[in-house]
């Protein structure tokens, strides 16, 4: 999976400008960025730990972006809360199959389990961390999450042995059952939501 960082640069205009003219969009590796040490107030990383890891390497370049008395902000998820209901074994087994699946490329979807303790570690200021959960009525889209990540990770899932090319397309089928219910309802993953000063 290759990882990039957009970073957003906002100048203060000198004379009205077109909408966005003060805006600078970098693409770039979000592991080894060109970016000169200490270009940010904040910066901010959303679902970058779950899915590639390296949470070292990734946390070093966040510290490394970020001026003395800057905020860096983490938001990463947490399968804990991640339901449907009535309970539904094809959405367990999916589900079982996507977090080993992401563990076995390196990533982790419970990587918000971790962030608050890696600022910590680094020594950040003034941690805060809040968490967040959308309740999911019948016929939402994210009822289907489950199907699309496991759509999306089919090669890794079926490589890995973690179930048979059966077993797959069985789940999936049960599963998109279920996410039209007009009875079932969910729980989206925690999404953690982490932010601390980096010191002066």
């Amino acid at each position: 999976m290759t990882s990039t960082l957009c970073s957003f640069a906002a100048r203060a205009p000198s004379s009205p400008r077109p909408p966005l003219a003060n805006v600078e969009i970098l693409e770039a590796d979000a592991y080894a960025s060109p970016l000169p040490a200490g270009s940010f107030d904040l910066t901010h990383v959303r679902f970058l730990f779950a899915p590639v890891g390296r949470d070292a390497q990734l946390m070093n370049e966040l510290w490394r972006l970020t001026k003395p008395g800057g905020t860096i902000a983490i938001h990463e998820p947490d399968s804990a809360a991640w339901r449907c209901y009535p309970p539904s074994d094809a959405w367990d087994r999916l589900k079982a199959a996507i977090l080993e699946a992401f563990r076995r490329g390196g990533g982790d979807v419970d990587a918000g389990r971790r962030t608050h303790m890696m600022l910590r570690d680094r020594g950040a200021e003034d941690l805060r961390v809040r968490a967040a959960v959308v309740a999911l009525a019948p016929g939402h889209p994210y009822l289907r999450l489950p199907i699309q990540f496991a759509t999306s990770l089919r090669s890794r899932i079926l490589d890995a042995g973690l179930m048979t090319k059966p077993e797959l397309d069985e789940a999936i089928v049960e599963c998109e059952k279920v996410a039209g219910d007009p009875q079932t309802t969910g729980v989206t993953f925690v999404v953690t939501q982490v932010w601390g000063r980096k010191p002066l």
